[in-house]
Parts: structure tokens; C-alpha cells; sequence
């Protein structure tokens, strides 16, 4: 009885047990709703002293508003599954599919099975440590523990289960070997690799478009398929980036693509375009395209936007292709990336292209490295920091020089420069 007189003496008081055959239980009165008397009341205990205890524990976590089953004796699996659906609103739909399968693949088969309250610092670095030597790449480990660390951070507040966070301190080792990383770093597609790429899907290849695109302006892929004419200012040769084509996919759920805003408000910008390579490739492109809508007649697809929702019940803009001959079911989303027959091209179509380009002999090549060589040849031609900025759609400088390569053909102006600066000295 000890353990129980080291209990509030309150809750003796208002705790009640009973024995029912050979087993025991607790019994307490919640507070009344419209009047009428509200009771909590649990079974199956082996002693009188093993349901008292459990019964005091119970009302005193309700009298701190803990709820039950929320005990910090919960394993961190049981909890991650709770954070995940108590923070999923304020996430992003691919943060949460990303969390969703870290939580599934990784998180909890290495950690779930510990008690929450048992997590230390160094079970955690243990645990990244490990994903290093195994081989995945510094980001894809640096977001694993980023969901450790916001979880965890979520047990202190709201939920008030820890006091401090284990994982606060824990960085992911390795971060300048690139020999522990299964991907290999995105690098400028040089010039010769260029040509080849595009003698390979030539003008009126499904992805021919996508990848000049994707090239000249240094669009993200997910920019680039979700560009429309509307977009597209002919005339005073603009471009506008305001949208971008999304996949929704989760385990269990149907999938689908949808548009949605881009990835950052610095991304939205205005990108000009010449008149010798791009505006000519525009307008014989749009030419193709009515050549192809009256080579398909009524098999030809329109695409259109339909009011949809996402996993967590927020409204999206769903996309779905139709034949012309049916009648529109929404506004019409005339794209500028369409395969011949019209329809969306989807990014993981575009990706999976980018596959058979790196087995053409194109090395470590994704469709991100398009954007990585165009900023890297505005460094070559000695465009300034803030001009890439702009180009990129960038907000910090830091981001943007993680894209620009060092490379020999950017040291000729300061070469330059140094000279007529010292010619007369040296």
C-alpha cells in the first residue's frame, strides 16, 4: 500500500473499486453533462491494489486533462501514429506523403518499439549513424530526423509527455562524403550531353518540350508540365510561373495530379525569353499541337480542372483529360507540355524518361539537373547573384549558389578585372 498513500489523497477519495468474480475494478464520476452524472469505469484487475492504483492514475490525468491512452509509457510508435494525424491539416500533401512513408519505412521499424519516454540521445544518434552507413544520402537522412525532432517536439508541447527533446542536438554525420550517399550529387549537363539529350527526343517528341523548358528557363518539373498558353505572353515574349502539376499519392489512397500553388511565394516570377530560340519554338509548337487536335478529330483530349479534395479535406484543383467529343466538365486547362493526343504529361512520366536518359550514358541525370545547368551557365556567362536569383526563384543567396558549379569559364572576368587593375603595377 505503500505506492498508493505516496498518491493524492483527493483522488482516494473519489476513486472507488469492486471486485467482480476473481477480477477487480476502478470507478470515478467525470463531471456532469446537462446535469446527468458521468462516470469512468475500467476492469480486469488482478488485485484490489492493482486496480486502485491505476484508478488514481486515471483520475488524476483527468483532472490534468491528460487523456487516456496519451500515458508518455506509450511506445514511440503508438504516439507517431497520433502526431501524424494530429498535424497532417498544417502540412503540405507531398510533406505529408514524405512523412507518412519515413514514419513507415524507417521510423518505426528502427524505433517504434521503444517506450517514448525511453528515447535518448544516444538511441537517436544511433539511429541516423546507422542510415549513413547504409547508404542513404545526408538529405534523405537529415528529413528523417527532422520528423524526430518535430515529433518529439510536439510530446513537449502540446501534449506535455517529455520535458525536453532527445534529438534537439543529433546532426546527421557525413555530410561531405558524397561516397556514403546512394544518389550522387546534380551537376551541369555539359554540352556535348546536350546535344545527344535532345537528338534523342527531338521536336515533336512528348518530351521534347518539357526538357527545352525545363532547360532555358530552369523550371522545376513540376513548373514546367504545369505551364498553360495563358502563361505564355507571345508578344512581349514572358513567361509566367504561377502553377505547378502535383501527384497526390499515399499508401491506401487512390492517386491523382492535381494544380496547385508553387513551392514558395519568391517562386512565382516573370521569366523573359528571346526572340531567336524560344518565341519561334513556342509558336511552331502551338502550331503542331492544333496539327495534331485535327490529326486525333474526336479522339483528341482536352484537359480540364475539377474541384476536388485532398487526404486531409482541403480543397485542391484536380486534373483529368477527355475526349472533345463529351461535354467539358469544368474550365479547360490549355497546357503548353501535352503528349500528342493532348493529354497532361505526368511527372512521373517525365521522370521515368529521365531513367532511360542516364542508361543513354548521361550520368546521375534527373530532370533537376536541367535546372542545375542553367543557373550554373548563367555563373559561366557572368550573370549576377541577384539576376540567377530572380531566374531561379529564389528568396536567399544560399540556395541559389548550392545550384551554380565552380567552374574554369567563370574566372575570366575577375581574371580580367585583376589585370587592368595591376597591369601597370606588377
Amino acid at each position: 500500500m505503500s505506492k498508493i498513500i505516496l498518491s493524492s489523497r483527493n483522488a482516494l477519495e473519489h476513486v472507488h473499486v469492486r471486485q467482480r468474480g476473481s477480477k477487480w475494478s476502478y470507478r470515478f464520476e467525470k463531471a456532469k453533462v446537462d446535469g446527468k452524472r458521468q462516470t469512468v469505469e475500467r476492469s480486469g484487475f488482478a488485485t484490489r491494489e492493482d486496480a486502485q492504483l491505476a484508478g488514481i492514475k486515471a483520475y488524476e490525468d483527468y483532472q490534468h486533462g491528460i487523456r487516456q491512452g496519451n500515458s508518455p509509457d506509450m511506445s514511440f510508435a503508438d504516439f507517431l501514429d497520433i502526431w501524424f494525424e494530429r498535424t497532417k491539416l498544417d502540412a503540405r500533401n507531398n510533406t505529408l506523403e514524405l512523412r507518412e512513408k519515413n514514419i513507415r519505412l524507417h521510423l518505426k521499424p528502427a524505433l517504434g518499439s521503444y517506450r517514448l519516454t525511453s528515447l535518448s540521445p544516444q538511441i537517436i544518434d544511433g539511429f541516423v549513424r546507422q542510415k549513413r552507413q547504409d547508404g542513404y544520402s545526408y538529405e534523405t537522412v537529415d528529413r528523417m530526423l527532422s520528423n524526430i525532432k518535430v515529433a518529439l517536439d510536439y510530446a513537449i508541447w502540446p501534449m506535455e509527455l517529455l520535458k525536453a527533446n532527445p534529438a534537439q542536438l543529433i546532426k546527421v554525420p557525413g555530410k561531405n562524403f558524397a561516397e556514403l550517399s546512394r544518389r550522387r550529387p546534380r551537376r551541369r549537363i555539359e554540352n556535348d550531353e546536350l546535344v545527344q539529350l535532345f537528338d534523342h527526343f527531338p521536336f515533336g517528341n512528348t518530351y521534347h518540350m518539357p526538357l527545352a523548358l525545363g532547360l532555358y528557363f530552369g523550371t522545376r518539373i513540376g513548373e514546367t508540365l504545369g505551364l498553360s498558353w495563358a502563361d505564355c505572353d507571345l508578344d512581349a515574349r514572358e513567361l509566367h510561373i504561377r502553377l505547378q502539376i502535383q501527384r497526390l499519392s499515399m499508401r491506401g489512397h487512390h492517386s491523382l495530379h492535381y494544380l496547385c500553388d508553387l513551392k514558395t511565394e519568391s517562386s512565382h516570377r516573370t521569366l523573359a525569353f528571346d526572340s531567336e530560340i524560344v518565341l519561334p519554338l513556342l509558336r511552331r509548337w502551338r502550331q503542331q499541337q492544333r496539327a495534331n487536335e485535327l490529326a486525333y478529330g474526336e479522339d483528341y483530349f482536352y484537359n480540364y480542372i475539377l474541384p476536388a479534395k485532398d487526404y486531409q479535406g482541403r480543397p485542391i484543383q484536380k486534373i483529368v483529360s477527355l475526349e472533345k467529343c463529351y461535354p467539358a466538365p469544368g474550365p479547360r486547362l490549355d497546357l503548353i507540355c501535352t503528349q500528342p493526343n493532348g493529354k497532361y504529361i505526368k511527372p512521373c512520366s517525365l521522370s521515368y524518361q529521365c531513367k532511360r536518359i542516364r542508361e543513354m550514358g548521361i550520368r546521375d541525370f534527373d530532370f533537376h539537373c536541367l535546372r542545375h545547368t542553367n543557373l550554373t551557365m548563367l555563373g559561366e556567362s557572368h550573370a549576377s547573384l541577384t539576376e540567377i536569383m530572380t531566374r531561379a526563384g529564389h528568396s536567399d543567396a544560399k540556395s541559389t549558389m548550392t545550384y551554380v558549379d565552380s567552374r574554369l569559364e567563370m574566372q575570366e572576368r575577375p581574371v580580367q578585372m585583376i589585370t587592368k587593375k595591376l597591369k601597370h603595377i606588377l
